[in-house]
């Protein structure tokens, strides 16, 4: 016999909406949300990084469409304009074309074989475009939960920087240019004022292993030959 007040299905043990607790789980209708995998992430944030160091061949493609518009242009135009026996600003194309028929063989031969290379020399830059790979001038910072992306010049300024604070030049003594795999300061100090090298070699090193850039970078440290006269 069930307690005074209450009914066989009150005393069944409650269910919690997250399914911790006792009691049936989520219905089938119910959308449980579910974190992202790892590799799925990883994906993503590599697929954001190479976009955001690669360049982009739009320039190239243009340049590429816009050149065979112009061709196949001059050559539709040509082709109507000897259909309706006209002339192109006072100009016959079959006279052109006739022109280059009794024109000397070896004429013709030279102008063909300048224009091929022409042509083909046009040809291998588009496809060293799209086949070589184009960066831009930044670097990736490792990053366990982020994809980073920095600019080289932001680089170069912090190597400079710690360059300049190791040696206690001034802010404008100290250059910095970043390459593929390379990060090259060029300390400028003033007429006999001695550059502690080794010490600006050793700070550089420092600032980018705490950054710690991909592709590595190899710092080099120099000193300009021809000292400032600050006055």
């Amino acid at each position: 016999m069930s307690p005074a007040g209450t009914s066989p299905a009150d005393t069944r043990p409650a269910s919690t909406s997250d399914g911790s607790g006792p009691g049936p789980g989520p219905g089938p209708g119910s959308d449980p949300v579910t974190a992202a995998p790892p590799a799925d992430a990883d994906r993503f944030l590599r697929r954001i990084v190479r976009r955001e160091t690669s360049a982009p061949r739009t320039p190239s493609v243009v340049v590429a469409m816009v050149l065979l518009l112009v061709l196949a242009a001059a050559v539709g135009t040509a082709a109507v304009v000897a259909l309706l026996d006209e002339r192109i600003a006072g100009v016959d194309p079959r006279a052109v074309v006739d022109a280059g028929v009794r024109a000397p063989d070896g004429l013709v031969d030279a102008v063909v074989i300048a224009g091929g290379a022409a042509i083909a020399l046009l040809g291998l830059w588009f496809l060293l475009r799209g086949v070589l790979p184009a960066r831009r001038p930044r670097h990736v910072i490792r990053s366990a939960r982020l994809g980073v992306v920095v600019d080289d010049e932001v680089l170069a300024s912090a190597a400079a920087r710690a360059a300049r604070s190791a040696t206690r030049l001034a802010p404008d003594a100290a250059v910095g240019s970043v390459g593929r795999r390379t990060l090259d300061v060029v300390l400028l100090p003033a007429s006999g004022v001695d550059v502690a090298v080794v010490a600006a070699t050793e700070a550089v090193e420092r600032e980018l292993a705490a950054v710690d850039a991909v592709p590595p970078l190899t710092p080099r440290v120099r000193v300009r030959s021809t000292g400032r006269i600050d006055g």
